[in-house]
């Protein structure tokens, strides 16, 4: 017989709950609506449509990488480019999953993309 608390965690991974929930609580905080509970509303009539959407933009990754390329030489590690999306989505993240190879440096361009790709990917309820 499955653990329960096995069960459950599945189901909310799989669901991508955790994920929608941080999409929420972001878009809340962001735009501060007079009415909370109809902003929700709202915001989960819009994602059933077109998806969740991060807030973070192709700006903020380049900014990004410039933190984790301190030393001006125009790669960061693969275990860097990591660490960037784990601060974003959580420390089960892994740029392995759009590809990147452990070993890898990644130019601007490379992170930005590998990182739009994991970010649209973590996307609670994007449509396929």
């Amino acid at each position: 017989m499955e653990d329960p608390r096995v069960k459950v965690e599945n189901y909310l991974e799989g669901n991508k709950i955790p994920q929608l929930f941080e999409a929420i609580t972001a878009d809340l905080l962001f735009y501060k609506p007079e009415d909370p509970k109809a902003h929700i509303v709202k915001f989960l009539e819009n994602a059933k449509v077109a998806g969740t959407t991060s807030l973070i933009n192709e700006q903020d990754l380049d900014t990004m990488f410039g933190m984790f390329d301190i030393t001006k030489r125009g790669v960061v590690t693969a275990e860097q480019a990591t660490r960037a999306l784990q601060v974003i989505l959580g420390p089960s993240a892994d740029l392995k999953e759009v590809g990147v190879a452990p070993t890898a440096k990644l130019t601007k361009e490379q992170f930005v993309s590998a990182m739009s790709e994991a970010l649209t990917r973590a996307s609670p309820y994007r449509q396929q």
